[in-house]
């Protein structure tokens, strides 16, 4: 007998008004552990990303400078993933191939998405020329590290291809089990002409189904993401300013997986107007149901917002403030198969800070992780935290760390805590040994 056990938690529906959340500091989660994912710290490591499955594996990907003489040039940037399999090393591997001797080659700006098999897809911009231009690099990797396939997702490679985004779904091809299926997404510039958001979807490791323009083909695109779920089908949301009027709201639409047909006509995920909402993020669980978060400055200082929506997009509530500390950014953001979601942020400074905070689907915060800090030390400059949630809750985060000031960073692991305020991950995982994955 299969059987899936839903825990139920009694919430108030959440408004803007009454969900703005104070950030006092409050140390990491109790339970949760640290540990550097790059094995050597020579160099500068930062702008990671991760990505977790419901088996247990988790995989981090970052930017590896190992010859630089100077934190702030990323030339010569290589790209490493590492995959872990409940919480042991399973491979370690650069994934790029350096660039042309003497010019400023750089691989640059990783992306990473797992299917449930443990198969990782890996994105990157990718300029091993130096000359200037980016195409998206991407590789498929078995979960023992050997590398499936390797190409460029966008079909044409003129122009400028940037800010590059991968989610993988999490049970392939139904007519191949074994096949690894994902959409990439990014920023695509020709020219003069204003940057538009540009798809590729994928039915399997190295056969791409569809190169499309995701988003308008007016105005004025910028950073995407990208979620998957497992109809295979790719969730979308950008920087969008379809009526060129230079202020931004967050595009939201999706692509059909056979052909990248859109099959949720482009719409806007937030519903407050006035001022900018930019550097969107989005995460969606098995069954569709999908959270994305940005920053937004519409009240008059720059924060972090959340918004929730069924798996038919219908919103669950209007977007809620994640942190009400002027300058919060860079937000990242999982969700779990309850549609429980965990959001993450940077807070601004030269002693900038990494934040998490839990969610329940209706945008209010019982029972869920407080917000608080999410780092091993709050000692010198934490930033850029990528957050992924299991499809049972579990939390593991990826952030650059350079506690000792010296402007080189490490990334930086941190497992072993689930979205709950009363539930441990033993307890997470005893009651995992009860749950089958869907079917």
């Amino acid at each position: 007998m299969k059987f899936r056990i839903s825990l139920v938690f009694i919430s108030l529906v959440a408004t803007a008004a009454s969900m703005a959340i104070p950030t006092a500091a409050v140390a990491a989660p109790t339970g949760m552990t640290f540990s550097p994912a790059n094995s050597v710290a020579t160099g500068d490591q930062d702008s990671s990303a991760i990505a977790m499955n419901r088996n247990g594996y988790v995989a981090v990907v970052w930017e590896d400078d190992r010859d630089s003489t100077n934190p702030g040039d990323n030339s010569h940037s290589e790209v490493f993933v590492h995959l872990y399999k409940d919480g042991a090393s399973v491979y370690e591997k650069k994934l790029s191939a350096g660039g042309t001797s003497g010019t400023n080659w750089k691989h640059i700006s990783p992306d990473v998405g797992l299917d449930d098999n443990g198969d990782a897809v890996v994105v990157w911009s990718d300029d091993p020329d130096g000359n200037g231009y980016f195409n998206v690099a991407y590789q498929v990797i078995s979960p023992t590290g050997a590398v499936l396939a390797s190409a460029h997702a966008n079909a044409n490679d003129a122009g400028q291809q940037i800010w590059p985004k991968v989610a993988v779904d999490p049970d392939g091809t139904p007519t191949a089990p074994s096949a690894v299926a994902f959409t990439v997404v990014w920023e695509d510039i020709q020219g003069t002409n204003p940057a538009t958001i540009r798809a590729s979807g994928y039915t399997n490791a190295g056969t791409r189904a569809y190169d499309v323009t995701a988003s308008q083909t007016s105005g004025s695109h910028h950073r995407p993401d990208v979620a998957v779920s497992a109809s295979g089908d790719g969730l979308v949301v950008w920087d969008e300013d379809a009526d060129g009027n230079a202020y931004y709201n967050i595009g939201l639409t999706k692509l059909a997986k056979a052909n990248g047909a859109v099959v949720l006509s482009r719409r806007t995920a937030n519903s407050f107007g006035g001022g900018q909402q930019r550097h969107a993020a989005v995460a969606a669980n098995y069954n569709g149901d999908f959270t994305v978060a940005w920053e937004s400055d519409h009240t008059g200082a720059l924060g972090v917002w959340e918004r929730s929506f069924a798996s038919d997009a219908t919103p669950r509530h209007v977007e809620v403030q994640v942190s009400t500390e002027t300058g919060a950014n860079s937000p990242t953001v999982g969700i779990d198969d309850q549609a429980n979601l965990v959001t993450a942020w940077t807070t601004p400074g030269n002693s900038s800070d990494v934040w998490a905070s839990g969610f329940n689907p209706d945008g209010s915060t019982d029972g869920r992780i407080a917000p608080q800090q999410f780092s091993e030390t709050t000692t010198g400059r934490q930033e850029l935290i990528g957050v992924a949630v299991s499809p049972w809750g579990e939390v593991s985060v990826a952030y650059g760390d350079d506690n000792d000031g010296n402007q080189w960073d490490q990334v930086m692991l941190g497992t072993g805590v689930v979205n709950s305020t009363f539930l441990s991950k033993g307890t997470y995982r005893a009651q995992a040994t009860l749950i089958a994955p869907p079917q």
